[in-house]
């Protein structure tokens, strides 16, 4: 298995991605992780025009050490904060932007309007998850772990 692809477990309780160090600043690591399609492993991808791999980079705050730039290491946080995460970044949007048009074309606004005010609606919820980054940062935690037999990319 190449390191530069991106293996993800999914148990009962954790998810787990593999990455590499990118930066080291203080207990502050910057992991690179890439994402993988399904495509990666379909016979037709050669001729597909689909996105295969998606770079990831995720800020770990760790006062683990031993770990260097360019290792191999393995990311792992809870199912339930992966979940957290998809509510933020696609749900809650999701369901703010219907719910907003459907209002606006229930008191007969047009389709342009309707549509237009449902993403401006956005802007200040975006602007919201943009000036509590901190705080929300701090709810979802990540751990690293070594990959035993894993060279070191510099």
């Amino acid at each position: 298995m190449s390191h530069q692809k991106i293996q993800t477990e999914v148990n009962a309780d954790l998810i787990s991605h593999i990455g590499t160090i990118k930066s080291i600043n203080n207990h502050q690591f910057i992991v690179k992780i890439t994402s993988q399609t399904a495509c990666a492993s379909c016979h037709a991808k050669g001729s597909c025009t689909s996105s295969e791999q998606e770079i990831k980079e995720i800020e770990i705050d760790s006062t683990e050490g031993g770990f260097k730039i360019g290792e191999v290491v393995q990311v792992i946080t809870t199912t339930s904060q992966g979940y957290t995460a998809v509510v933020m970044a696609y749900l809650l949007p999701l369901i703010l932007l219907v719910v907003t048009l459907l209002i606006l074309l229930s008191f007969h606004a047009g389709e342009a309007i309707a549509a237009t005010g449902a993403l401006v609606i956005l802007l200040p919820y975006y602007w919201l998850l943009y000036h509590f980054r901190d705080k929300i940062k701090s709810t979802f935690h990540f751990s690293l772990h070594k990959m035993p037999n894993m060279p070191v990319n510099e």
